[in-house]
């Protein structure tokens, strides 16, 4: 089992958390395009783009900073970095053992229910004529 050093774990945590924050910000935007688009606010608001393009990001900066400053979340963070450490992952060899067997059950049961929505289809056009 490998062990990680404190400082490695706040370094993944740190980065994790600046990911997150970062598609929160790309989130925002692109929730503000939409909303210019439906009610058309790029045309009655000067600079509507910049605005909430730099709104975004505050709010994802503000987040980030929030998170890593709570000693509560930082708390929370380094004890799930600790568990996701200790989390023995299958080798190559068993994801595709795993993933050929889910693919072949998906299959089938992808043809039991074509053959029951088939054959419901031909029962309930036997009834209507």
């Amino acid at each position: 089992m490998a062990v990680a050093s404190n400082d490695e774990g706040k370094k993944w945590i740190q980065a994790t958390v600046a990911v997150v924050c970062i598609l929160v910000g790309y989130v925002l935007i692109s929730l503000f395009e939409k909303l210019a688009d439906w009610f058309a606010l790029e045309s009655m608001i000067p600079y509507f783009f910049g605005i909430t393009q730099v709104v975004s990001v505050l709010i994802a900066l503000v987040a980030y900073i929030t998170i890593l400053k709570n000693p509560n979340s930082s708390e929370f963070l380094a004890n799930v970095y600790q568990e996701v450490i200790k989390v023995v992952w299958p080798d190559s060899q068993q994801t595709w053992r795993h993933t050929f067997v889910i693919l072949i059950a998906v299959t089938i049961f992808g043809f039991v229910f074509g053959f029951f929505d088939f054959g419901a289809n031909y029962l309930l056009a036997l009834v209507n004529k």
